[in-house]
């Protein structure tokens, strides 16, 4: 998983097939979407304490306004976040807005279908709940997200 991850991170920030070296990092700016207030309340913390600029929707109509407000290196979405659409909503906005993105998809009810969803709108990972050793495949595969001068 990580090497699929940091393949699609170094290939959207233009490392694939170079050997520049790295002359200039930035902060990885992150969008956590997720409904479920105790692990809003916990991841953001941990990738925070890892070094990314975090920034938490608890819905789709907030992630969107996020969405048009900032820009992302990294999204990282829950699937099923309520009523107003999905992880997938959020994922096709950003898609839209920052195509260069890095769209992270995180589920607790992993099923054939969207993992089959994910593969046709090219999400970059497909993460499953609980997420203890993603966050450090997560926390690894951002930082490789650097701006090249």
């Amino acid at each position: 998983m990580l090497a699929t991850v940091s393949r699609s991170l170094q290939k959207k920030a233009g490392m694939v097939g170079t050997s520049k070296p790295i002359q200039k990092h930035r902060l990885t700016k992150l969008l956590f979407v997720d409904d479920e207030e105790g692990i809003r309340l916990t991841l953001p913390l941990l990738l925070h304490a890892r070094g990314f600029d975090v920034r938490v929707a608890a819905s789709v109509p907030e992630a969107l306004s996020e969405i048009k407000t900032h820009k992302f290196d990294v999204l990282l979405s829950d699937l099923n976040i309520g009523e107003d659409g999905d992880g997938f909503t959020v994922i096709r906005a950003m898609r839209r807005a920052h195509p260069n993105c890095i769209a992270i998809l995180l589920t607790g009810y992993p099923a054939f279908e969207t993992a089959v969803q994910a593969i046709e709108d090219e999400v970059d990972g497909y993460l499953v709940k609980p997420a203890d050793s993603e966050v450090k495949c997560i926390t690894t595969a951002g930082k490789l997200v650097v701006e090249l001068a």
